[in-house]
């Protein structure tokens, strides 16, 4: 797993329940997940319950297959942009700006992933016509 500090301890109660989350998965998008969720904690980032919700249900929905890396980063980044324009509403630009970051990472780590992953047809070497 992508951690940043092996013993790091977390600040955020919410950011230390996403970590759990992603303790003993394999997903590329749990390992992103783990090593983000501690860089923010470190910066002392909030998280919104929603978001939070979010991530957590993702990371467990794609390590069982029930959700693509691809639709995860999608998700997130909805639900970040979301924040971004609530958090600013709220004059916490600070916040918005690192949700609208997030926000923007995840739209592009979608696009990427959907670059190069496999559809399910192409994993059974059904090549696309």
């Amino acid at each position: 797993m992508f951690k940043v500090k092996p013993n790091h301890t977390f600040q955020n109660p919410m950011r230390q329940q996403i970590d759990r989350t992603t303790q003993g998965k394999t997903s590329d998008y749990a390992h992103a997940v783990g090593g983000v969720n501690q860089i923010l904690d470190r910066g002392n980032v909030g998280i919104s319950a929603r978001s939070q919700a979010s991530v957590m249900d993702n990371v467990k929905k794609v390590e069982t297959g029930e959700r693509s890396e691809v639709n995860a980063h999608q998700r997130e980044a909805l639900n970040f942009g979301r924040d971004a324009f609530q958090s600013a509403r709220q004059g916490n630009y600070k916040q918005a700006s690192v949700e609208a970051f997030g926000s923007t990472v995840n739209g592009l780590a979608s696009m990427f992933k959907s670059t190069f992953t496999e559809t399910p047809s192409e994993k059974q070497g059904i090549t696309p016509h």
